[in-house]
């Protein structure tokens, strides 16, 4: 038996509906998904970019280093950077500072340093290198020379710069003894200030002092002015092309 064209409607309008609620899921399914939230998804984790303004200041063996934080962190907290020497590849890390100082460098050796930033990615790209050259220290041989003549000042390694240092002299201190005092007085000594040349490749400078009459306020009435020695203090400052050894000052007594 044919069926009756009410017969066909009828099961053409269920088909109808059916495929129209299907639809309707679809869609539902697609809006659910599309709205999802974006924290849903953890973001991307990159590596650091590079630190900037990197700047490198000689010490004596050694250069300390200075660097602003990178643009971009990655998305993740930096952890760390580390700073690099060429030539033996020396290192220094730090755990989030922007400073650190790199040591066992050559003094008088050119070196290029840079530094990489790192977070829980890795270690990002390196900074712009800069170039740095330790400098050789200058300084007396012995704290407390106890002399009658010139004092040494040293370097430690010859250079092929000039390297000045200046000097300056004060009252030293009084020092008591069995036999008598020696009372300090800078002005016993001549001159009292100045300054130390060493001419490239030349490592041992000395300062000479003219004693005068010694100073005799204080002495002990029971023995002669001349058994009171004056006593100063040399200290060096402001050095050009190196920095200040261990000794940057000495004591010393002429006889």
């Amino acid at each position: 038996m044919n069926p009756t064209f009410d017969q066909m409607h009828r099961c053409l309008g269920r088909n109808v509906l059916r495929l129209g609620a299907l639809v309707l899921l679809a869609v539902a399914g697609l809006t659910i998904v599309g709205s999802a939230p974006a924290s849903a998804y953890p973001p991307r984790i990159h590596k650091p970019g590079a630190p900037t303004a990197v700047t490198a200041i000689p010490v004596s063996g050694g250069a300390a280093v200075s660097w602003t934080a990178p643009a971009s962190d990655g998305g993740s907290p930096i952890t760390g950077y580390t700073v690099i020497a060429s030539h033996d590849g020396q290192t220094c890390t730090t755990t989030g500072a922007t400073t650190c100082t790199v040591t066992g460098l050559t003094d008088g050796h050119l070196y290029r340093v840079h530094v990489r930033a790192s977070n829980a990615k890795g270690e990002g790209p390196a900074s712009a290198r800069v170039q740095v050259t330790p400098l050789p220290t200058v300084s007396f041989v012995n704290a407390f020379p106890y002399t009658g003549g010139p004092v040494s000042v040293t370097l430690s390694q010859p250079t092929h710069s000039t390297v000045l240092v200046d000097f300056a002299t004060s009252n030293g201190p009084d020092w008591a003894l069995y036999w008598a005092q020696w009372i300090g007085d800078a002005a016993a000594f001549s001159p009292n200030s100045g300054t130390v040349t060493f001419v490239p490749g030349q490592t041992t400078a000395t300062i000479s002092f003219t004693v005068n009459l010694p100073n005799v306020t204080g002495c002990s009435p029971f023995f002669p002015p001349t058994a009171c020695f004056p006593s100063l203090t040399v200290t060096l400052v402001n050095p050009t092309n190196a920095v200040l050894g261990p000794n940057p000052f000495t004591t010393l007594s002429f006889t």
